[in-house]
């Protein structure tokens, strides 16, 4: 398999996972969001990566929460489960649970925490990729695992079978476009594309396919930059680009390569959602919604600054 096995480009979303106040999994808004966002025309979903809080759900409830986003998708865009563990039989058992569910795929970190040599990888994603036959996801995402995948080694993994995308969320964007240098013509490339210099890549023709974000802060717009960019309408997408950066900037500055403004990035997506008066929820102990009164209006201000109607300004989903 390669990158011309799967039609995998655009904006895919990484799904929140709603909690109760009381810290239950509410099925209910997890069958909305995932309507919600196919409504709003993503092009792929994620389940149970970062933003989805995977490190708070029991293995059995990451299989719940796949069922039900596979199941209310209904096939209408490809659903990418992550599989990541700090140990290896957990993801074994994931991977092979995401394929009997109908997933599209999967994908995997390197475990947090293991902090593994190249070569330790390199046995790791064999193993787990050796339990399915289907077309996978690599994931580099540093700030959480605390593992990098070097250029060398993605170049090297991209030889397994069914490896055919990477997900490419490193800090640095020169890692990103080396990324797409070493190994773009044989994996589909995802990372920070919704952006000036992501239209700049698509209309030249330099390569990298979309960007997985944190839901769908921007709604509608975030899909719709790339059509615009696929067809050429680069005043539109650059309009969309610059919104991104306007309001990911007001909610992010200040916070670090993985928390943002105002407390954690799953609240803050969730606050983010509920203003919107959206199925966002709660996160789950140990994270923490935000309730400051103060926070939660520099938030609304920077939605309304970018265009977006407020209709529950305090209430959260329960």
């Amino acid at each position: 398999m390669n990158r011309d096995d799967v039609q995998w480009r655009g904006y895919f979303s990484a799904l929140p996972t709603p909690f109760t106040q009381q810290g239950s999994l509410d099925v209910t808004a997890v069958q909305e969001t995932t309507e919600l966002f196919i409504g709003q025309g993503v092009h792929g979903l994620l389940v149970n990566g970062s933003t989805g809080e995977w490190t708070a759900q029991t293995v059995d409830e990451r299989r719940h929460v796949a069922e039900l986003v596979i199941a209310a998708a209904r096939g209408r865009v490809p659903v990418l489960v992550s599989a990541t563990s700090p140990d290896l039989a957990t993801s074994i058992a994931l991977i092979r649970h995401a394929e009997s569910a109908g997933a599209d795929s999967v994908l995997l970190t390197p475990p947090p925490g293991a902090r593994l040599t190249d070569a330790e990888l390199d046995r790791h994603y064999r193993t787990a990729f050796g339990e399915t036959g289907l077309a996978s996801w690599l994931y580099n995402f540093p700030q959480e695992s605390n593992s990098n995948l070097s250029i060398p080694l993605i170049e090297k993994l991209a030889e397994i079978d069914n490896v055919v995308a990477i997900k490419q969320s490193t800090p640095d964007d020169r890692e990103f476009y080396a990324t797409i240098r070493a190994v773009g013509d044989r994996l589909v490339v995802f990372g920070h594309m919704l952006s000036r210099v992501g239209l700049a890549l698509i209309h030249s023709g330099q390569g990298g396919d979309g960007h997985f974000g944190s839901g769908m802060p921007l709604g509608a717009e975030m899909p719709r930059f790339f059509e615009h960019a696929w067809r050429g309408e680069i005043d539109e997408a650059g309009r969309i680009a610059d919104l991104y950066a306007q309001l990911m900037s007001a909610l992010r500055s200040g916070g670090d390569d993985y928390n943002w403004r105002y407390g954690g990035m799953q609240a803050a997506l969730k606050a983010v959602m509920n203003l919107q008066g959206q199925p966002g929820g709660y996160p789950r102990e140990p994270k923490l919604p935000i309730t400051d009164y103060d926070a939660l209006e520099a938030i609304a201000t920077a939605l309304r600054e970018v265009g977006i109607d407020l209709k529950d300004q305090r209430a959260p989903h329960a």
